[in-house]
Parts: C-alpha cells; structure tokens; sequence
C-alpha cells in the first residue's frame, strides 16, 4: 500500500508532504472554480511533480450537479472531462466522481440518467487509463452506499469505489459490513478520524485518536487483497495550524504500521 495525503498543488504543499515523507498527493476539487484552477495548472503541476519526485496519485470531482432538469448538464460533462485531461496528462491513474439526485424526479429517473452520464464517462477515462470511483459521500452523491452499489456496479465491472469509513459511520450505518461485502471493488481509500459522543459527530480528530477500529480496517482490506492507495484526509476545525500538523504526523506514524511493505 502507499500512503498519501489529500493537499495543494503548489510549490509549498509539495514541499510539505515531501518532508512528511509520504509516497503522493490527492487533489480534491468540490466547486467549478477549484476544477477550472486545476486545469490550468497542468504545467505547472507536472512540473512539480518532476522536481520534487512526488506524484499524484488520484484525483476527484466532489459537489458537480451534472444531473439538472432532468437532463445531464453537458457544461459541466465537458468540465469533467477536461479534468480527466489533465489527470491523464500528470499520469494519476485514479479519478473519484459522484452523481447527484435531481430532486424533482423520481428515483428511477435519477437512475436511468446516472447510468447514461456514467456509461459516457468510463468510456472517455478508459481511453485515457484512468479509473473511475465512486466517492462514497452523500455531499450531491445518491451513489454512495450498499443498495445504491447493488444496481450500478452490477451495470458496470470497470466502475470502483473510492471508501471512507467515516461517513457511513456517521450515518450510524454498518460500515464494517459494507467494507467487507466492497473491499473488492476499492480502487482507493481515504484515511479520516470520525468522533461521535451521544450518537452525534463531534469532530474530525486525526486517525488514531479517533472512534474507528483501523486494525480491523485494514484487517478486511489485507483479506481482499487490497495494495493500493490510502489518502490522509485533515478534516477538523479543530485540528488546525500547528496542532493540525502534529495531528498529520501523528497519523502518518499510527497508519505506517498496519503497511507491510
């Protein structure tokens, strides 16, 4: 397995997983301007990744609407596809996407265009060798979850998820489960703390000081044979500046050990 963190793509957030000493970078973009930014930078991120001999391993499109007005929105497919560009150009062989519900419709209308706009999609990345996950975050995401996996991934074999044990913990839902029946299918894996007290989230602290079992985890991901990658995601409005940097190293030396290279 590798292990990386989601951050930047300028000189200093280079600088700064280099010195953590981790194997990549995630890059995540949740708004058009984010995803417009990223394309531009095509350059200047190959570029860096040349000089700092660190690369980008995956890349993903969080919070598109590309299902409006019962219809799929062709701006923002042309956006999307314009990123799995540049993902293919900087050599990322990963790229998480998710399909949200167009509220006015029925379910099974949500379905049948989720279908059309991702069939489009996997055909565009194959062409290009890269890997399309699901993200399985609700955030404009109705793709994220066991039943909803039931109906897409039988449609699609090429089709993977991208997993992050934490949302469906929040959600009280039986994430050990559902990473069990799914190991097979993880393309990628986020590595975000989660504490709840009373049933309610209370804060995103680093993993390792956090509600969730990480033996276990990666207990079921050793037994799916899973050797890919993991992505440290900093998730707290608590554990910012310098306590959030310790917070990062801490979780980089606890996640180390359950890596058998």
């Amino acid at each position: 397995m590798k292990l990386g963190i989601i951050e930047g793509y300028t000189k200093d957030r280079f600088e700064y997983v280099k010195r953590l000493g981790l194997d990549f970078i995630e890059v995540c973009t949740n708004f058009d301007p984010e995803t417009e930014d990223f394309i531009k930078s095509r350059d200047d991120i190959k570029s860096l990744i040349k000089e700092f001999d660190l690369p980008i391993l995956s890349v993903g499109r969080w919070n598109a609407e590309v299902i409006k007005n019962n219809a799929i929105d062709r701006s923002v497919v042309d956006m999307i596809k314009k990123q799995i560009d540049v993902v293919s150009d900087i050599g990322s062989p990963i790229f998480n996407l998710g399909v949200n519900r167009d509220k006015e419709q029925s379910l099974f209308r949500n379905y049948v265009l989720a279908v059309e706009y991702l069939e489009e999609m996997l055909e565009y990345a194959k062409k290009r060798g890269i890997t399309l996950a699901l993200y399985n975050c609700d955030w404009n995401n109705f793709l994220c979850r066991d039943k909803t996996w039931e109906v897409v991934l039988s449609h699609f074999p090429d089709l993977m998820i991208k997993y992050d044990c934490s949302h469906p913990y929040e959600a009280g839902e039986d994430y050990i489960s559902e990473l069990t029946k799914w190991a097979h299918r993880i393309a990628h894996m986020h590595i975000k703390g989660v504490l709840k007290v009373n049933g309610q989230g209370l804060d995103d602290p680093p993993a390792g000081i956090d509600d969730l079992p990480w033996p276990k985890i990666f207990a079921i991901l050793y037994r799916a044979g899973y050797d890919k990658t993991l992505s440290i995601e900093p998730h707290s409005g608590v554990w910012t500046g310098d306590l959030g940097d310790r917070g990062v190293e801490f979780t980089v030396n606890y996640i180390r050990q359950f890596i058998l290279r």
